[in-house]
């Protein structure tokens, strides 16, 4: 990954849908993105791609328990410390 931070042009969730698959054990995302400095007038907001991404079973546990945590933080107001990346 990068190391200069990017934090004016990151992808910010807009849209997204999904579907499952309980045989083959994945989830499908779709997802559409603004830049997150959208609307602002002195910066160019770049245009970013759709997506559609494959989760597996594992992976989509593993994604939710963070998000979990990560929403139990923000609710609680304790910031997630700089520059670490959950891997």
């Amino acid at each position: 990954m990068p190391e200069e931070s990017n934090i004016g042009h990151m992808r910010q969730l807009s849209k997204f849908d999904m579907m499952h698959c309980a045989a083959g054990e994945f989830v499908i995302l779709r997802s559409a993105y603004i830049d997150s400095l959208s609307g602002t007038k002195w910066v160019t907001p770049e245009e970013f791609p759709d997506q559609t991404i494959v989760i597996n079973l594992a992976n989509a546990k593993r994604l939710l328990s963070e998000l979990k945590k990560s929403i139990g933080y923000i609710e609680a107001g304790i910031e997630h410390p700089a520059g670490k990346i959950i891997e």
